[in-house]
């Protein structure tokens, strides 16, 4: 590594803790301005106590912008560090000692693509481990309220769906429970109900209080007579945890679990509810190669002979970014399920459309 190497790499990691502190701060402060009542409005003790709620959320939240404005930090660190190379006229100085603005391109886009290993580290280790703290809201951080749970599947139990008229997932415990059990053909084979039911951490089951089940006639006369009937049911071991059930809830709860986590969920659905799961993991293979194209689209507009405006250049390099951004996360957040195309498509699109323009602009920088 040499001089001019390390200079601007260091100049890239500091602008990147800035970029990094500023847009996640602005996140922070756009969603505390929203959901300011949410943290006020619980019961506390005081100031400091409605405080230290907010320093465990958004705590425990700094992992999940920063993966979702990893590539847009790049960016930003990107160009402020080549900017300010244009303002001190340290680029010209480089470009006259005969080093290509290729070379000068290298170590960002090395500390880019480090930055991005950064990300995938948080995204399928750090996020996946406190995916509960995410999955709170801003009114119930303990997990102290109640509310109602309906036909989330048991993957365990082959096709059954668990609904519960009152859910607590701080005292772990159900009330009103049904748990409807299905067939091949998804046709109802049994109807457990009980009373209330209370997790077992240790067995990995619920135990139910007047836990009954009930089987269902399937067409078949000589089993049917032989097995209708109601029985007693005190436990059932389930997939369902309370960690689980209360991370349902959430509606991006897919997003804070990792690759691994994904394929086994996949595992347990049939073909025809698996393609949001397929999104999901294309979505998150492609979104390096998509923070490295956003970066690739941006710091051309910076890597020029001439000295233009440094707003003229930030406003172009702001719309090519951005129409690659937006284009990047609505086709990852596009619904898949109503048309007939195949769930890997849409989060590869935009790297198809996108890494040609990439290519166009490096390969038009007069170096």
């Amino acid at each position: 590594m040499k001089t001019l190497d390390r200079y601007i790499l260091r100049s890239f990691v500091v602008n990147y803790f800035f970029a990094m502190t500023i847009l996640i701060g602005l996140y922070i402060i756009l969603d505390l301005f929203v959901n300011l009542d949410e943290f006020t409005g619980m019961r506390s003790k005081g100031i400091a106590q409605t405080l230290g709620r907010m320093a465990d959320y958004y705590g425990h939240n700094l992992f999940l912008y920063f993966s979702q404005l990893a590539g847009v930090i790049s960016v930003v660190a990107a160009c402020f560090t080549l900017g300010r190379l244009h303002l001190s006229n340290e680029l010209t100085a480089i470009m006259s000692a005969g080093v290509s603005l290729y070379r000068v391109a290298t170590p960002i886009l090395l500390a880019g693509l480090a930055m991005n290993c950064l990300w995938f580290v948080d995204q399928e280790f750090v996020i996946p481990g406190i995916a509960q703290k995410l999955a709170r809201k801003h009114g119930d951080l303990e997990g102290s309220k109640t509310f109602s749970v309906y036909f989330l599947p048991d993957r365990q139990n082959g096709n059954a769906m668990l609904s519960a008229a009152k859910f607590n997932p701080a005292a772990m415990e159900m009330r009103g429970v049904v748990i409807l059990k299905r067939d091949d053909n998804n046709r109802m084979t049994e109807v457990i109900q009980a009373d209330q039911a209370r997790w077992d951490s240790e067995r990995h089951e619920w135990h139910f209080e007047n836990g009954f089940a009930t089987t269902l006639a399937t067409g078949d006369v000589e089993s049917d007579a032989a097995g209708l009937g109601h029985r007693p049911v005190p436990e059932y071991k389930s997939s369902l945890t309370p960690r689980e059930m209360a991370l349902q809830q959430s509606a991006q709860w897919t997003q804070f679990l990792s690759l691994r986590e994904l394929n086994r969920l996949q595992s347990y659905f049939s073909a025809a509810g698996v393609g949001e799961f397929v999104r999901m993991k294309h979505a998150r293979l492609t979104t390096v190669f998509m923070n490295m194209t956003l970066l690739c689209i941006g710091i051309p507009f910076f890597l020029n002979r001439e000295r233009p405006s440094i707003i003229v250049l930030g406003g172009k390099c702001l719309l090519a970014c951005g129409l690659c951004y937006a284009a990047t996360f609505l086709c990852n957040t596009v619904e898949i399920t109503a048309l007939n195309i195949d769930p890997a498509l849409p989060p590869w699109l935009p790297f198809v459309i996108f890494a040609p323009i990439a290519v166009v602009l490096l390969d038009g920088i007069r170096t």
